[in-house]
Parts: structure tokens; C-alpha cells; sequence
């Protein structure tokens, strides 16, 4: 899975980025907000755990095709 959304951005390099998967995707963005000292580190942990379930229960909906 590439995350191609700071590609050909002009105002710093950015670069595509690869992950094994979404929720790997997800704990680099939840975890980068700590070091910055926008987010704690319960901030991450609750926001993964929510996101998580959040998933499980849309998957579970009856989509139509």
C-alpha cells in the first residue's frame, strides 16, 4: 500500500511512501503527533484502538455491490 498524497508537493520533498498494510499506515500517523507534543501517548493508544473498531463495524455492514 503506497501513500502517494505528498507527491510532487512544492513547498518541501515529499515522496511516496509504502506500508504493509493500512493499520501500519495508521500507528505511523498516530505515533507521529507524540513526539511533537501534539497528541499523548493515550491519545495514540485510544485513537488506534477506536480506529480499529470503527473499521470491524463498517466491514461488518451489508454493502451492495
Amino acid at each position: 500500500m503506497t501513500d502517494n498524497c505528498h507527491k510532487n508537493r512544492t513547498e518541501f520533498s515529499g515522496y511516496p511512501r509504502t506500508f504493509n498494510s493500512f493499520y501500519e499506515m495508521a500507528q505511523e500517523s498516530a505515533w507521529s503527533r507524540v513526539p511533537l507534543g501534539v497528541h499523548y501517548r493515550m491519545d495514540a493508544e485510544e485513537g488506534m484502538r477506536y480506529g480499529t473498531e470503527i473499521g470491524r463495524i463498517v466491514n461488518r455492514l451489508p454493502w451492495k455491490k
